[in-house]
């Protein structure tokens, strides 16, 4: 997917959904087929994602994921105005620069763009 897919896809989805993307894609949990809404942990049990798109603490994660991190370095700056811009630190990855309402959302949303830019393996 490109940047503006994967915008489109986020808008369209609700908090739970969004986690679970993140959780599949990013984190590489598998999603629960018994249980909608739930994923597989490392320990093979059944459980609810973490809230990557709301918790700050989750979301930083996200950055600390080899998977996102051997290939791109995010970094999180709040602006005037309320919202939150991630942003990738290495050039020639602007296109992954993303604008959001929080912290979290902002650092989800640069991941996501990141893979599908072809960015990360």
């Amino acid at each position: 997917m490109n940047r503006e897919e994967v915008i489109a896809k986020w808008n369209s989805m609700q908090p739970q959904e969004r986690d679970i993307w993140i959780a599949t894609d990013v984190m590489g949990y598998k999603a629960d087929r018994v249980r909608p809404g739930m994923v597989i942990n490392s320990k093979g049990y059944s459980t609810a994602p973490a809230m990557y798109s709301a918790d700050i603490s989750a979301a930083w994660e996200v950055l600390e994921k080899p998977k996102i991190m051997d290939r791109i370095q995010i970094g999180l700056y709040p602006t005037s105005f309320g919202k939150w811009i991630a942003r990738p630190y290495m050039a020639g990855y602007e296109n992954c620069r993303v604008q959001a309402d929080s912290g979290p959302e902002a650092i989800c949303l640069a991941a996501l763009i990141a893979q599908g830019e072809g960015i990360t393996e």
